[in-house]
């Protein structure tokens, strides 16, 4: 797996358009779409419905819902055969239910679940910790682009490495120096926007 991902977070769909095509001249094999309903943030965006009028084709897609109970937004993300489907928590109703309806769609999609900064470890039920693939911990505030990598993530990256052996995902404010510190402290990726396509990555 490619230790960083690209990140797609717009609300126009012809901005989308153009970095995919980005995406595509640099060879990456994979994308993760922030989609944001104003809801979780203020930020809204493009939509999964809105995304099947483009060609996704040989990309492997990673969906970070941002948005208010994710679990009812599964079936849209499905129809477009993500990689992955990964759910905030701090508006999910059963993380349980979440990672089991994403199973009971398609069983080769995985399902993850996503902290804010400001939200615990704790947070994260014993037994949805058993069932996922992945744990996104945002780096940034929710919603936002270009906000200063936030250091309190480090602590919650060793944490989590201490209960957890799966794979940890790292969103925002990334950069080579800060790319360093959270491998170092037990990430194995990365997912950047704003970095990413200024091309300083």
């Amino acid at each position: 797996m490619n230790l960083l991902t690209p990140i797609i977070m717009e609300s126009d769909i012809e901005e989308v358009e153009k970095k995919l095509k980005i995406i595509r001249s640099n060879n990456e094999q994979r994308v993760h779409f922030d989609i944001g309903d104003g809801l979780l943030t203020n930020w809204y965006g493009v939509t999964p419905a809105d995304l099947q009028a483009l060609d996704l084709t040989s990309l492997e897609i990673d969906f970070h819902l941002l948005v208010d109970d994710p679990t009812e937004w599964i079936e849209e993300c499905v129809a477009l055969d993500p990689k992955r489907i990964i759910g905030q928590i701090e508006r999910m109703g059963s993380q349980e239910l979440f990672l089991q309806t994403i199973h009971d769609y398609k069983q080769n999609i995985e399902g993850g679940l996503a902290l804010m900064i400001e939200t615990p470890i704790e947070s994260i039920d014993a037994y949805a910790l058993q069932l996922t693939s992945v744990v996104l911990l945002l780096s940034v505030p929710g919603g936002t682009s270009g906000s200063k990598f936030d250091m309190r993530v480090i602590n919650k990256i060793k944490n989590l490495r201490e209960i957890y052996t799966g794979k940890i995902l790292i969103d925002g404010g990334i950069d080579k120096e800060t790319q360093k510190l959270v491998i170092e402290a037990g990430a194995t990726e990365v997912g950047e926007n704003s970095s990413y396509w200024k091309g300083n990555l």
